[in-house]
């Protein structure tokens, strides 16, 4: 007698417990797997072949600790920076680019407290310790890093000192109005009422056409 083999084209109940490798009654058991090597399953049906890394090139210094960042500009265009103990070095199509190195403020304990923002051709890069800096792509072979500068900003808390502020005098640019005329200065609309001074007499109670 042939061996039958169904066709099973969903895998997202992942992989079942050996207990449950005979249970073709259940409901999940159709979209189940004995074992799942190398593969993700994914929530519409499918698998996919998991990601996986290779060695491209030795680190600057073996002996500290590095941190990898991607840099990714476009789905043609993308690096991945070795950040390691006072530089930062660029990776693209895997293998090094040149001989770039960028210098960096960042030491070997700070690497992993660093975070990063990205945005086209630019990376800030910012740690509670050192000023916000950020990293700029000209070129292939052309990378800076240099100091973000703020257009309004960063500002302290407010109030955390005893720090006060008195101001030598008080005052208003306009007086209280009396009349048209006193104390200073003249009020007047177009049609020459007599009583418009009332709008800068301070009381909340006075009026006027």
């Amino acid at each position: 007698m042939t061996t039958l083999y169904p066709v099973q084209d969903a895998f997202i109940r992942g992989e079942i417990s050996p207990r449950l490798h005979a249970r073709a009654s259940l409901e999940l058991y159709r979209a189940a797997l004995s074992k799942c090597t190398n593969f993700v399953t994914l929530p519409h049906g499918g698998i996919r072949k998991r990601g996986g890394t290779y060695f491209c090139a030795e680190v600057n210094n073996s002996s500290k600790a590095t941190r990898l960042i991607p840099f990714i500009f476009s789905a043609d265009q993308a690096y991945a920076l070795e950040f390691g103990d006072l530089y930062i070095r660029v990776y693209a199509y895997g293998a090094r680019v040149g001989t770039v190195e960028v210098a960096a403020p960042y030491l070997e304990a700070d690497l992993f407290d660093l975070q990063f923002v990205q945005s086209a051709d630019q990376m800030w890069i910012t740690h509670k310790d050192y000023p916000v800096k950020v990293l700029t792509r000209t070129a292939h072979t052309t990378w800076t890093l240099a100091d973000f500068v703020f257009l309004d900003g960063p500002y302290d808390k407010i109030n955390t000192t005893a720090t006060t502020l008195t101001p030598a005098a008080t005052g208003n640019a306009m007086p209280v109005m009396a009349s048209n005329t006193l104390p200073s200065g003249t009020v007047s609309n177009s049609n020459g009422s007599s009583d418009v001074w009332q709008a800068f007499g301070g009381d909340k109670q006075e009026g006027w056409t």
